[in-house]
């Protein structure tokens, strides 16, 4: 019997191989055709301009553009030749210089990923080729408690302040997420808020704390709804981030935390705070925005589950001895000046009780803007900060310091709450 070539002893044609023995396409390597966006031997400036103007084709935000363009500009004075000399030996020189400069690992690793961009993705070379991103510390976040995030509420000075404060709380939102809310973001029926464009150009939704629902549905319709829910001084613009943070912090001192309190210490404090009573990680890693779950699990190591909270030996003996009382250096003098259904305004005398000096405080108000919600209003400091120097040393310190704000804020909502009950 005669069999054909190519087939089986039954006459049948051989199969397609499969698997590794079946024949592959030769390898193409992209590569080897380089696109640079300047060519020649282009002058630091130009070779600058070509940098930016690619960045900007590829829809990097104005900051990253504006910053990447400074760091470029950096190294090119810094090289002071021409840009097509430079080799990878000058790359780590100049790190190198960084480095014994005081500068920490995450400036020299953005210094790295600027001149990677500018020279090897930019522009096919390989000044950058085998140079590792430098390794940085792996520190823990500080976190607020529950009580010292309930006490810069308390703190907030105006209804901004605290409504600015209590959604980075409540949201987990990054201050920058926050300055730019507009009426329009918040979906009151589905109880969510969006944000748009959030860092890494994504966006996402966060859940709505109901206790903030009443409070931002009568203020939403003061308000067309493309307004910004932090408005600026200049007219269509929101507050800037710096606001914000120099917000916290006159809120935090005037709180009396001694921690270090940023903005971020708010989202941490959010995410914390969801991890020790149970939530899904991963139901975090979605609020917060993380597109690695490896960020998220950071929270992990500073979280304190209650049902596993472990009490020290030390809390089981008694070692503390009391607290001597302060002595009191001065007195106050409160009178009601007016009053309507949901606001207030007193005056507040400060008396010493060393010298006949005295700080008037003529109108401070209190406003009610919804169940727990109760704002103190201070007189402008340019007002009343000059009586100060009339007082006593003692008298003058008590005042200033963040537990007088305190107790003169619990006197006065107490005195509100008698007048306006409910």
């Amino acid at each position: 019997m005669t069999v054909a070539l190519n087939t089986y002893n039954n006459g049948q044609p051989y199969r397609t191989a499969r698997g590794q023995v079946a024949q592959h396409s030769a390898v193409v390597d992209h590569n080897t055709t380089v696109h640079p966006i300047v060519s020649g031997f282009p002058t630091p400036e130009t070779f600058h301009r070509s940098f930016v103007r690619e960045l900007k084709i590829r829809c990097y935000q104005p900051r990253t553009i504006h910053s990447y363009g400074n760091i470029l500009s950096r190294f090119l004075r810094w090289f002071g030749n021409m840009p097509h000399r430079v080799s990878i030996e000058d790359v780590r020189c100049f790190l190198e210089d960084l480095v014994d400069g005081g500068a920490k690992s995450d400036w020299v690793s953005q210094h790295l990923a600027v001149l990677r961009t500018a020279f090897d993705k930019f522009n096919g070379r390989q000044v950058t080729l085998g140079l590792a991103t430098p390794r940085k510390p792996k520190r823990l976040p500080s976190v607020l408690s529950e009580d010292e995030v309930k006490t810069i509420l308390k703190a907030a000075s105006s209804l901004r302040d605290k409504l600015l404060i209590g959604l980075m709380y409540a949201t987990g939102m990054r201050i920058s997420e926050v300055t730019r809310l507009r009426w329009q973001d918040f979906d009151f029926d589905r109880g969510i808020v969006n944000v748009w464009q959030a860092k890494g150009r994504s966006d996402r939704q966060v859940t709505l704390p109901q206790s903030f629902k009443p409070l931002l549905l009568s203020l939403s319709g003061e308000f067309p709804p493309t307004a910004f829910v932090f408005p600026g001084e200049r007219t269509g613009r929101h507050i800037s981030p710096r606001t914000g943070e120099r917000i916290v912090s006159r809120t935090a001192q005037l709180a009396g935390v001694r921690k270090k309190v940023t903005p971020h210490s708010f989202r941490h404090a959010f995410a914390t705070h969801l991890l020790e009573n149970g939530t899904d990680i991963r139901f975090i890693q979605k609020l917060l925005g993380h597109v690695r779950l490896e960020t998220t699990t950071i929270y992990t190591r500073v979280a304190v589950p209650k049902e596993h909270a472990v009490a020290s030996p030390l809390d089981r003996i008694e070692t503390t001895a009391p607290l001597p009382p302060k002595q009191s250096v001065g007195g106050l003098q409160i009178t009601l000046k007016n009053h309507s259904q949901n606001a207030a305004t007193f005056a507040v005398k400060i008396c010493s009780n060393f010298s006949a000096a005295t700080v008037l405080l003529e109108e401070v108000i209190l406003e009610k803007h919804g169940p727990g919600w109760i704002s103190m209003q201070l007189p402008a400091s340019e007002h009343w900060q000059h009586q100060l120097g009339s007082l006593d040393r003692q008298c003058r310190e008590r005042v200033e310091s963040a537990q007088f704000y305190q107790s003169l804020q619990k006197t006065l909502t107490g005195k509100f709450q008698q007048l306006i009950p409910g």
